[in-house]
């Protein structure tokens, strides 16, 4: 009865935990370029600043996830993450110059995005324990996103640009405060891939092994993994998938870290621009409720196809307008982009990829799409929109199609219907 009392309470501070993580990326990433110019720094910098920063969680990321496979210590992991993470916010407002703040963020970006996959596989773990849809939690995440940008936007309108620190600040010492209350760590191995077989991958794919992890309670332990991203890197329709679902998420690229400075020059204020991130965000919290009953009608590969193209139209028609009415349509599109496909990778990497391996197969997910695309498709989009500002959705549009080939060939490597 304790255990069940306290796995309740886990699961509760998860979904509180993820309100508090995606409201700062709330306001870091709408807010941040706008809290940079006000440090006197131009476009250019700050958008080499922002594009650079995705690059430091391609090292960390992986890493952060094999500690977590092989040790199991995501606790450990989340709160030494978060603890760098303050102190570094707190040495924002002390740096001057473009290059102390180049280095500042650069260090952030190394240690804060590798919590992402520590939570997404504790989510998955706590989710199915306790009857809770991962989708739910992350709908959470999207409600607090939306709900610290509309108090950014107001803050920082009514006084100042520093708000964005002050925020960043009390959010990450909350999610300090919630890093004891999530769920404890067991030990799982096979025993959730029972009822498939023993690797659950598709025909013709090298076996991902079962080993331990202790990110999960009540699974029984298998053999280790000595190297979990490589058996992850072995199975090529889960890379496709992976990579697909990484091109939609990347190309919301030009959106964080230009499209502020772009509306504001256009003449939208801030309290427009931020109704705007919560109108897309409303669609996305939306889509994570409805997600679970449509995956169990198509596959996951079908609904990151759907997504690419939804996504591709809807950076495409971003850059033909700024009227804030067609613009608010558009933004609606926010669902497939970012809770249809990332419900979709999630879930196929659930049912594929082994425990031991797991968070090995979302970190690759992280670091491609938050890190090594993110980077390419900010720097394309800069490119375009210091010569022609629209272009940068232009080439956010193409980044998203560019997924369509990939899940189409994913989809080839689907299981056969047994006769």
């Amino acid at each position: 009865m304790r255990g069940n009392l306290d796995a309740r309470q886990g699961a509760i501070a998860l979904h509180g935990f993820y309100f508090l993580y995606y409201g700062l990326q709330g306001v870091s990433i709408p807010f941040l370029p706008l809290w940079f110019a006000s440090r006197g720094l131009d476009a250019a910098t700050i958008g080499l600043i922002v594009a650079t920063s995705f690059l430091p969680k391609i090292l960390s990321t992986p890493v952060v996830a094999h500690v977590a496979d092989q040790t199991g210590r995501a606790h450990a992991l989340i709160a030494s993450a978060l603890a760098a993470s303050l102190v570094l916010f707190i040495c924002y407002p002390f740096m001057h110059g473009a290059g102390w703040l180049l280095g500042i963020t650069l260090l952030l970006n190394a240690v804060f995005p590798a919590v992402l996959p520590l939570m997404d596989r504790m989510a998955i773990a706590s989710g199915r324990a306790q009857g809770n849809s991962y989708t739910i939690m992350r709908a959470c995440g999207s409600l607090g996103f939306a709900v610290v940008t509309v108090a950014g936007g107001y803050l920082i309108k009514t006084f100042d640009a520093d708000w964005v620190m002050w925020l960043s600040i009390l959010l990450i010492i909350a999610c300090l405060a919630c890093v004891r209350l999530l769920p404890r760590a067991g030990r799982p191995g096979s025993g959730e891939e029972l009822g498939r077989s023993a690797s659950g991958e598709m025909p013709g794919q090298p076996a991902l092994i079962e080993g331990p992890e202790r990110l999960g309670a009540g699974e029984t332990p298998g053999r280790p993994v000595r190297l979990p991203m490589l058996e992850v890197l072995r199975n090529r329709p889960l890379l496709m998938c992976i990579g697909a679902a990484s091109l939609v998420q990347a190309s919301n690229g030009f959106l964080y870290s230009y499209s502020t400075l772009y509306w504001t020059a256009s003449g939208l204020s801030t309290a427009v621009i931020s109704i705007l991130w919560v109108v897309g965000v409303v669609s996305e919290v939306l889509f994570f409720f409805l997600a679970p009953k449509i995956l169990a009608r198509t596959s996951a590969q079908r609904l990151i196809l759907a997504s690419a193209v939804m996504t591709a139209i809807r950076w495409a028609g971003l850059s033909a307008t700024t009227d804030p009415a067609q613009m608010a349509g558009l933004q609606l599109l926010q669902c497939f982009t970012l809770a249809g496909n990332n419900a979709a990778i999630i879930w196929y990497i659930t049912r594929h990829v082994p425990a031991a391996c797991k968070t090995s197969a979302i970190a690759l997910y992280a670091l491609l799409s938050g890190g090594v695309f993110m980077f390419a498709s900010i720097q394309l989009g800069g490119a375009l929109y210091r010569s022609y500002a629209p272009g940068g959705f232009m080439t956010m549009a193409a980044c998203a199609a560019c997924a369509i080939p990939l899940v189409l060939y994913a989809e080839k490597w689907r299981p056969k219907p047994n006769p």
